[in-house]
């Protein structure tokens, strides 16, 4: 009986069948456990969520923790075609009348000599080129080089403070020098020496006694309210504090420095954002539909509870003694909704923002010990939260310890569950050959019954 290769064949039994149902019962703990994983891994997302949108928040506090969030400057000009204009938070708020008579330029000075191709020949020796009172750089003019072509790559190869190029005017070629200096500190002085001969040309004819200016070596000039100044360079950032200016033209243009609240708004509006959108990603992942008696992910959650009156408190909370009166978010225009987020009334924020006697750097940045700003609040409260040691870490920490475990609870029941398996299909198979061998006894019976003499089927 044990020769049995096909379950139930002896016994008319679907072994597979019954084994397969017993084992879908014994399958129920697996189902829990997966279940329960399941759980705690939507929390995870959940939380993993909450924590980018609460580093939004963090991130855009923090940008109000900072000076030049407040104090930054913007500079407009009339005739942007004469110069641009920057500025930082030194720069004083006010108008600069900037008159330019004229730009600063790169020296330029080219030969006299017509020279007939770039292959015209010199005789040997030294050019001596000095840029303003920079050192002296020799170019030593040899038979490898004393061609106008040659003396050009020679003189860019050294890197001499100029740039040296031939130019060819439709008649003849002329060897052009032009600085890399701007104003007369880039002013160019050539020394040529000839020291040997063999040339078409003398060397001579390269001396800055002899070359052509074509471009002057002018610093720029330029008045700032009426006082008169000279700069070597058209970018100009030590005039007024603050304040650089990029001379393009001659020509007047008036520059205007104001306050940049066009940049505070834009970081109040951001933080307001990162807020709402925080509130609101809180009241969908712990909401609870009453009518189809459906819960959400973090519906009940301490955490979620605990982070959603934290913000509340926070954005209620109040910095005392602010100049100007303005201790509370409703005080700028940021007023608390009754579904938890954030309204910015526009209007109110920029006419608290135009006023100098309201003081909404210190609303925000206060760094008074008891009495911080609202944004060094809800920065330090943040990361009480998400920061590596916060409340966000402690609970996904304990999650991931739990799925572990479950995952060893699993493998446990998989072992458990193959052994339980292996019994039924034996005890299956033990019965299944016991009652093939009762139903061959039975029918070994009915045959000697019947072969017995007086047996008769006959009445």
């Amino acid at each position: 009986m044990a020769g049995l290769s096909t379950p139930g064949i002896g016994s008319g039994l679907d072994i597979n069948g019954l084994v397969t149902k017993l084992m879908e019962i014994e399958q129920a703990p697996a189902k829990a456990l997966n279940t329960r994983e399941a759980g705690f891994q939507a929390k995870l997302t959940a939380y993993g969520s909450l924590k980018g949108a609460l580093s939004s928040v963090q991130s855009t506090a923090k940008a109000l923790t900072m000076a030049a969030t407040f104090t930054s400057r913007t500079a407009t000009v009339s005739e942007a075609t004469v110069l641009s204009a920057s500025a930082d938070t030194a720069a004083a708020a006010g108008v600069y009348s900037v008159v330019v008579t004229q730009l600063a330029k790169y020296h330029a000075v080219r030969s006299n000599t017509d020279y007939a191709a770039t292959t015209d020949t010199f005789n040997t020796g030294t050019l001596a080129i000095k840029v303003g009172t920079g050192a002296t750089v020799n170019v030593d003019i040899d038979t490898d080089n004393n061609t106008l072509a040659g003396i050009r790559q020679a003189i860019n190869d050294a890197n001499a403070g100029v740039t040296a190029a031939i130019i060819n005017d439709g008649s003849t070629n002329r060897l052009l020098l032009t600085s890399k200096t701007l104003g007369t500190s880039g002013a160019i002085s050539v020394t040529a020496t000839d020291s040997g001969s063999g040339g078409t040309h003398a060397l001579a004819g390269l001396d800055s006694s002899v070359l052509v200016a074509t471009q002057p070596a002018d610093d720029a000039g330029f008045s700032v309210n009426g006082f008169a100044l000279t700069r070597s360079s058209n970018t100009v950032s030590d005039v007024v504090a603050g304040l650089t200016l990029n001379l393009a033209k001659v020509g007047s243009s008036n520059i205007t420095v104001s306050n940049n609240t066009g940049g505070t708004t834009t970081a109040i509006n951001a933080f307001v954002k990162a807020y709402n959108d925080t509130v609101k990603q809180l009241q969908t992942a712990s909401a609870y539909n009453a009518a189809t008696k459906v819960a959400s992910v973090l519906t009940g959650d301490s955490m979620a509870r605990s982070v959603g009156s934290q913000l509340r408190m926070l954005a209620q909370s109040t910095v005392s003694g602010v100049g100007g009166g303005v201790e509370t978010l409703s005080s700028i225009g940021i007023a608390l909704q009754k579904d938890g987020t954030l309204l910015v009334n526009g209007t109110k924020l920029a006419a608290v923002l135009a006023d100098p006697t309201k003081d909404v750097t210190a609303l925000f940045s206060s760094t008074t010990a008891g009495n911080q700003g609202i944004a060094l609040r809800f920065n330090e409260a943040m990361e009480s939260i998400i920061g590596s040691s916060g409340l966000l870490a402690s609970r996904t920490d304990g999650i991931s310890n739990s799925i572990k475990d479950i995952g060893k609870r699993r493998e446990a029941l998989a072992l458990r569950l193959t052994k339980i398996e292996a019994r039924y299909r034996a005890q299956f198979t033990a019965l299944d050959g016991l009652i093939a061998g009762m139903n061959k006894t039975s029918q070994f019976l009915t045959q000697q019954l019947a072969s017995l003499p007086g047996t008769s089927n006959n009445n």
